[in-house]
């Protein structure tokens, strides 16, 4: 999802950092560049796409027959 307004900053989490810790880390991100700088800013998680070459190869009927 895109900001509407201002700017985005996209974070991406290395696969070590549990979930429970990536929420509050952008919120905090995010706060303290509101605090910093004069400019609307959004803090957003960059979305992983799957990176298995096998299920991005396979139908939508192959991979629901799993």
């Amino acid at each position: 999802m895109m900001a509407e307004h201002g700017l985005q900053v996209l974070v991406t989490f290395p696969d070590g950092v549990p979930l429970a810790a990536q929420g509050p880390a952008l919120l905090a991100f995010e706060k303290h560049l509101r605090a910093t700088v004069p400019l609307d800013v959004r803090v957003v998680k960059a979305l992983k796409g799957d990176d298995s070459r096998l299920r991005v190869m396979m139908t939508v009927e192959k991979r629901n027959a799993l």
